[in-house]
């Protein structure tokens, strides 16, 4: 396929996955827990449902309708899911019930024509929705809001034309944040005051023309931004300065027409995980704890096109989901050394064509909204 081709179909399907901040509210002695993990699937527009079992076996549940072309999807950490639906120009919530992880619908916000929302992503906390939209380079934001409503319209951060934002990630503390913009190879970085959900400019951090910044995700310490070039075949290290503004540590580069695109850290900060959608693998990098630098350290397989990865809250399993072949790739992982070991498959619907997951946990017999609030 031409990289013209590739980058339509590949490098158009972004799914964030702000994973680390999922679940970390689950404190303060809830007995049992429930793991749920959700499909957007784009192609035939829903959401596949899929409770987790003991030694990370999925169970499908329920397959939810969607307005439109689910490119991305969140769980977001006050019991919602949350999709970026590209073919409808608009972004979509549904509750989660948390003793059987099923959805129903809650909110659609429609985008305006051509606005192509291509991700998702949630602020630490929950409280703040960030769109990225890929069609008229801005962000959508929207508050999140218990028994308030969901999805309040909340104003709208312009890139430059062209910009094309694929993605939006945040410092662990939620002050500042990054958008990848493919189209002229830049990351914005801005900064957010605490309790708003606006976006001041910091200005921007200019990559070599052409290096396509696609994923994004921040350690939990917050001192390092990471950034998966598609089009390069790069990963990038990137200091977080004192006031948020980032300069080049490190440049990593993959094998050739490896094509990176999602990006997930552990919990502890010590593993990134990387899907290369046209090798049809997983990378596994150690992060040196001092200075952010990335080692090599395996790859598995997984089936065609990985386009998104998701952990489970416990950070025993990751999940990958493969638009190839319409399937969810299970692995456990093995927290001391990083390596992946495959347990098996699991089959979406044909032609479903899946483009991101996420994974959400909830206490038994305990509503989402009744958590604490991290």
């Amino acid at each position: 396929m031409s990289e013209h081709g590739l980058t339509r179909v590949v490098a158009d399907r972004y799914r964030s996955t702000p994973l680390l901040i999922l679940g970390l509210c689950l404190l303060g002695g809830v007995a049992r827990a429930h793991t749920f993990v959700y499909v957007a699937n784009y192609n035939n527009s829903t959401i596949g449902v899929y409770a987790e079992h003991d030694k990370g076996n999925l169970v499908a549940s329920q397959s939810v309708p969607t307005p439109g072309g689910p490119e991305s999807i969140i769980a977001d950490p006050l019991g919602y899911v949350i999709t970026a639906d590209s073919l409808a120009h608009a972004v979509s919530a549904y509750r989660i019930d948390p003793a059987d992880g099923r959805l129903a619908r809650a909110a659609v916000r429609l985008q305006g024509p051509r606005t192509n929302p291509f991700s998702v992503t949630a602020s630490p906390g929950g409280h703040d929705i960030y769109v990225a939209n890929s069609g008229d380079s801005t962000v959508g934001i929207y508050r999140m809001r218990r028994g308030r409503g969901v999805l309040i319209p909340d104003g709208r951060v312009h890139e430059a034309p062209g910009a094309k934002p694929y993605s939006v990630t945040f410092t662990p503390n939620g002050r500042y944040a990054y958008v990848a913009n493919f189209g002229n190879a830049t990351i914005g970085m801005y900064r957010r005051a605490p309790d708003h959900a606006a976006l001041m400019p910091l200005g921007l951090f200019h990559e070599p023309p052409g290096d396509g910044p696609y994923g994004l995700a921040v350690g939990p310490d917050g001192r390092f931004l990471y950034v998966a070039d598609f089009r390069a075949n790069v990963l990038l290290v990137l200091a977080i300065g004192a006031h948020g503004r980032l300069t080049l540590k490190d440049r990593v580069t993959e094998p050739f027409d490896h094509h990176p695109d999602s990006l997930v850290i552990d919990p502890s900060g010590r593993y990134l995980f990387v899907a290369n959608t046209s090798a049809n693998d997983i990378s596994i990098f150690r992060i040196n704890q001092a200075d952010g630098r990335l080692t090599h350290v395996g790859h598995v397989p997984t089936g065609g096109y990985p386009f998104s990865l998701t952990l489970d809250t416990a950070a025993r399993f990751v999940f990958a989901v493969n638009y190839g072949n319409s399937t969810i790739s299970r692995y456990r992982l093995d927290r001391q050394s990083g390596l992946l070991t495959a347990i098996g498959t699991t089959p979406e619907a044909s032609y479903a064509d899946p483009y991101g997951i996420t994974a959400f946990t909830s206490g038994a017999g305990r509503s989402p909204d009744a958590r604490n609030r991290r």
